[in-house]
């Protein structure tokens, strides 16, 4: 794991460097799509090598290498914060799937918080997809603990999207915000709204990138980086003409 992360680092300067942003220096924010759709590829280890492929992104992007993240399906849910060193006990721990959420008699069962080990409940996290929760969440983040730097929000989810009004109207609202949200669609499933953000008029700037792949671990990394960094750059030109970004 080691040498490849440390190959995967040098592949995300060469990204950076490809698209005219080396040395950005960035936050670096993690969503995990836990819905139940989303299980297949959390058996099949396809969502532990994703993270792993994004903790490179971190250690070559972030100021102090650690990305904080998040879970959710039926309801978003924070995740402890990821770092190198403690990568592969991190993707033991963290990277699961949401769980049916349903206790005696219907109800949904209370949010126990997290266990002892830092793991949440997957069952409070449910199966459902709620991805403006999620994207509420993380913009309420980011205002309480604000940084200087450009933020970065990788997310994955397989799609199944449906609440296109209410992830238009966060998304809108976060357009003001120093943050870029990269959206990567892990399937062949309708992604809604992400898919016509970039045509969607009345930003000043354009604070959303997507991009979707059939499967994902047979995407190369200098491909995936390329996909997942070309947008970025032109983004914080834009947010710094604009006065969103003044660092």
């Amino acid at each position: 794991m080691r040498k490849r992360l440390s190959l995967r680092k040098q592949q995300v300067a060469v990204s950076l460097q490809k698209h005219g942003a080396q040395g950005v220096v960035a936050r670096i924010l993690l969503v995990l799509d836990a819905s139940g759709s989303m299980s297949a590829l959390y058996a099949r280890g396809v969502v532990a090598d994703v993270v792993e492929r994004m903790a490179a992104v971190a250690a070559q992007l972030d100021d102090d290498g650690t990305m904080q993240a998040w879970t959710f399906a039926s309801h978003p849910a924070r995740l402890p914060d990821l770092s190198l060193p403690g990568l592969p006990d991190w993707l033991r721990l963290h990277v699961r799937a949401g769980e049916l959420s349903m206790g005696l008699f219907g109800r949904r069962r209370r949010n126990r918080g997290p266990q002892p080990d830092g793991r949440v409940d997957m069952k409070a996290v449910g199966i459902q997809n709620e991805e403006q929760k999620v994207i509420a969440e993380v913009r309420a983040f980011v205002r309480a603990f604000p940084s200087p730097l450009p933020t970065l929000v990788l997310f994955f989810s397989d799609g199944g999207i449906y609440r296109n009004a209410e992830i238009e109207a966060e998304l809108r609202a976060a357009v003001e915000e120093p943050v870029f949200w990269q959206f990567v669609g892990l399937g062949r499933s309708n992604y809604g709204v992400l898919e016509r953000f970039d045509q969607l008029p009345g930003r000043r700037v354009d604070n959303v990138g997507f991009f979707s792949v059939d499967d994902i671990s047979t995407l190369p990394d200098p491909e995936l980086y390329d996909r997942l960094l070309s947008e970025f750059p032109q983004w914080i030109a834009a947010a710094r003409r604009a006065g969103i970004l003044r660092a």
